[in-house]
């Protein structure tokens, strides 16, 4: 009787350990599935954020190329205005050779630049930094003298 005590206690103790070892499990299965669906929300978010910032990138491509094709029909508007000026200086210059008497201002010190060189204060790369776009021309060539105010004089009188 005793053997079959200890062998039906053994029984017990094995059920109990058996279905506490069950509950963790469950317990275990609880937790990994919602690790496994707070990971899914998160990856989730971050797939929605990556497609929004690959919209984001394609909108800065585009804009990138309106502006690079910008600057690259500016810098044309610009080559072709500064062969202007070079023809314009060319023939100012030779106008200046042949009657040096009707042009007192002009010292015969200005040398033609060629069509690839770029303004002075821009240094060798100007060309492809600068430009004078037809919106820009209106204005650069305007010269407005400020008007001065009468009542205001700039020597003083002791």
């Amino acid at each position: 009787m005793i053997h079959e005590q200890t062998v039906n206690q053994e029984r017990l103790l094995m059920e109990y350990s058996l279905s506490r070892a069950g509950g963790q499990v469950l317990q275990m299965e609880k937790f990994m599935i919602q690790q496994n669906q707070s990971k899914e929300l998160e990856l989730n978010a971050l797939r929605g954020e990556i497609a929004s910032l690959k919209k984001v990138l394609e909108e800065y491509k585009r804009k990138y190329s309106e502006v690079l094709e910008r600057l690259n029909e500016r810098n044309r508007q610009y080559q072709k205005l500064q062969g202007l000026l070079d023809s314009l200086r060319m023939h100012t210059l030779g106008t200046v050779e042949k009657d040096p008497i009707s042009h007192p201002f002009t010292t015969g010190l200005v040398k033609p630049r060629s069509s690839h060189s770029s303004p002075s204060f821009l240094g060798p790369e100007g060309d492809r930094f600068f430009s004078l776009g037809p919106e820009n021309a209106k204005t650069f060539f305007q010269f407005n003298t400020p008007t001065r105010d009468r009542t205001q004089t700039f020597i003083k009188k002791n």
